[in-house]
């Protein structure tokens, strides 16, 4: 909920940033898509990808003619086949709200319709919602997450890398699209002796945002 508080904050003091082409490039919107949801573990068995569903809002600050700086809070699901682990046909599926801090570089001049933008950057992430589905009728606690992952952590870690398109539709106001690439740095499990779980996320969103000052 900070981050939520953040953004307030950044919304307030907006207004003193309405001056010149730099006010131009501040930005809020919404967005939403898909995410392919699975994870990478120590032993390296196969998982299997699920389709979950992914999105929030965003707020863009200038840092230069062509750098920004995006804070985001979203939510995205998590989650993976343990097929290949427990041999059980079961799907873990975990849901999170991320805020992430992203750095954006336009490739083209700011009065381009068309703007194709590079993006970077970290997350991080608190769990708050899993279950289990599928085949775990032989675990004492069927379809929990906390009788398979007992020592699993809330929190998640990890970097983002990719790229967004944005197109002005009228005035002020622009449509996005985006891929990103969700790579997490921290152990799911949080136990040395587990399978390493580290979360990875491949994403497509789309939405809207409006451009204020300027």
């Amino acid at each position: 909920m900070r981050a939520i508080g953040w953004l307030a904050a950044f919304a307030a003091v907006t207004p003193l940033l309405n001056h010149g082409s730099v006010a131009a490039q501040t930005a809020f919107g919404l967005k939403g898509g898909v995410t392919w949801a699975d994870a990478a573990f120590v032993d390296q068995f196969t998982s299997e990808a699920l389709l979950r569903k992914a999105g929030g809002g965003f707020v863009t600050l200038p840092l230069s003619e062509r750098g920004t700086v995006q804070l985001e809070a979203l939510y995205l699901e998590r989650g993976f086949s343990t097929s290949g682990l427990h041999r059980d046909g079961s799907r873990t599926r975990m849901s999170y709200l991320d805020f992430p801090v992203l750095l954006r570089f336009r490739l083209t001049p700011a009065p381009a319709r068309v703007r194709p933008i590079l993006l970077g950057g970290a997350y991080w992430g608190h769990e708050v919602g899993c279950r289990l589905e599928g085949g775990v009728a032989q675990f004492e606690e069927s379809n929990s997450c906390e009788g398979r992952f007992q020592l699993r952590g809330v929190a998640d870690v990890g970097l983002i890398a990719g790229a967004a398109l944005e197109v002005t539709a009228a005035e002020a106001w622009f449509v996005t699209v985006e891929a990103r690439y969700h790579y997490g740095v921290r152990n799911l499990h949080w136990d040395p002796a587990s399978d390493g779980a580290q979360a990875r996320n491949l994403s497509a969103m789309a939405g809207f945002g409006v451009r204020v000052g300027g």
